[in-house]
């Protein structure tokens, strides 16, 4: 197979201690692309997520060997979310796979995908039929869609599936880290991406065994902070605000009564206490302190905020201002020539 001279697909293949199945992968993915009429237009990148085994080896022969597989080494295990990151920032390809190093998902799946995508979507999520995994995971995996449907609206039947294709534009636009890998279809969501999902076979593991637990209860973590950061990340004051105005108006009504209540007893027209006796004094002023900061937390993210916008406003509304700007200057060139022309007649 000759190198790609231009590269159209990109299949993104985070492994961690998989030398034993990635000969196969690499066979499977260019026999795919032979059937779909793409052998010379794709290119499979490998990132290899500080492998302790003999993984860089294999890549470095398979490199050596099919021109089409391409790889990126982190220096350290840094997880799944930071090694589709590596291969997002390396990926070449206007349509980007991801997919398991383990076998588990089948190569020869990818046309379902593709076929799924040209009907308009921006991102289609895989969604394993007949899954091969103890039943302890599938169950896991069941509960954690349904929560995530529930709380969000994102009708999607298997979110973790690892097998995915998008449109170039979204992942430029993820930010994934920690394990939030596991949220990428919400956060394209959320992000007003076109999501939908493919059915796709699932295979037994053949080498080796998973990496992963069964439960993983920090999940429930990313997705309350994935959810605050899309709902607040454009207006935190409407946040930190609300709980600010919380803790402040209370406390400062219980001030001014027991100052009103001091003035009267020092005009000897009440027996409440002097104001500097009551212990009711040091926790209102607590109260309305804790509140005042975090009222003016409020107010230096958003004035942070003002200025990030104004920065990166391309990025987060999903404009091109450039091709905007562009078009809007033709027209305007356009408009002159014709008002140009109509003056010399």
């Amino acid at each position: 197979m000759t190198q790609p001279q231009t590269v159209k697909f990109t299949v993104i293949a985070p492994v961690f201690c998989e030398e034993e199945s990635l000969g196969e992968l690499a066979d499977r993915v260019a026999a795919t692309f032979a059937t779909m009429g793409e052998a010379d237009s794709f290119e499979l990148l490998i990132v290899d997520d500080g492998s302790t085994d003999g993984t860089a080896a294999v890549i470095g022969a398979l490199e050596s060997e099919r021109p089409y597989v391409r790889s990126v080494t982190l220096r350290r295990n840094c997880g799944k979310s930071m090694a589709l990151m590596a291969g997002f920032e390396n990926a070449a390809g206007e349509l980007i796979f991801t997919m398991d190093g383990d076998l588990q998902d089948n190569p020869e799946d990818m046309p379902e995908l593709l076929k799924k995508l040209e009907e308009g979507f921006d991102m289609v999520n895989g969604w394993r039929q007949r899954r091969q995994d103890q039943s302890v995971r599938k169950l896991g995996s069941r509960l954690f869609n349904f929560a995530v449907v529930r709380t969000t609206g994102l009708k999607l039947h298997d979110l973790n599936c690892g097998f995915k294709l998008y449109r170039r534009e979204v992942v430029e636009a993820l930010c994934v880290y920690g394990q939030y890998h596991r949220y990428i279809p919400l956060q394209a969501h959320l992000m007003g991406f076109r999501v939908s999902e493919a059915k796709i076979g699932n295979s037994a593991r053949k080498y080796g065994k998973s990496k992963y637990r069964s439960f993983r209860y920090q999940g429930l973590f990313d997705l309350l902070s994935i959810l605050f950061t899309y709902k607040y990340g454009l207006n935190p004051l409407h946040f930190f605000g609300v709980i600010g105005l919380i803790l402040i108006l209370p406390s400062f009504g219980a001030i001014a009564y027991m100052l009103v209540e001091h003035i009267l007893y020092w005009f000897g027209l009440s027996e409440g206490q002097q104001l500097l006796n009551r212990p009711l004094l040091s926790l209102s002023l607590s109260v309305l302190l804790i509140g005042i900061i975090i009222f003016l937390t409020g107010f230096v993210c958003d004035f942070i905020l003002h200025h990030q916008i104004r920065r990166n406003i391309r990025q987060i509304v999903g404009l091109n201002v450039a091709s905007v700007t562009e078009n809007g200057q033709a027209d305007l060139q356009k408009a002159q020539r014709a008002v140009a022309s109509g003056k010399d007649k």
